[in-house]
């Protein structure tokens, strides 16, 4: 019975290993295209409007950041602890 549920466990996290990298990737993909856009229209801001832009553009790209490292740590975590489980498994 315990090996089913370590099993289950396993399975569960998994999955939600694989729903953060899937949301990653749909994030990253939103990145890319506000990229596209600041790289086809913004190079032509000036003045108040260029100044005010790149303060957003700065808190975006430290926004990226985090979001990133967050979601790598947790993948890294969920790594972890289906590795914890399988220990359990074969201890079994």
């Amino acid at each position: 019975m315990k090996r089913r549920a370590y099993e289950a466990a396993m399975a569960i996290l998994q999955s939600y290993q694989g729903q953060v990298h899937e949301a990653m990737e749909e994030f990253q993909g939103g990145i890319r295209g506000f990229y596209r856009a600041n790289d086809e229209s913004i190079p032509y801001w000036q003045g108040e409007a260029r100044e005010a832009y790149e303060w957003v553009y700065a808190d975006l790209k430290q926004i990226e950041t985090r979001i990133e490292a967050t979601a790598d740590e947790l993948a890294d975590e969920i790594s972890r602890e289906i590795a914890r489980l399988h220990r359990r498994i074969e201890e079994l």
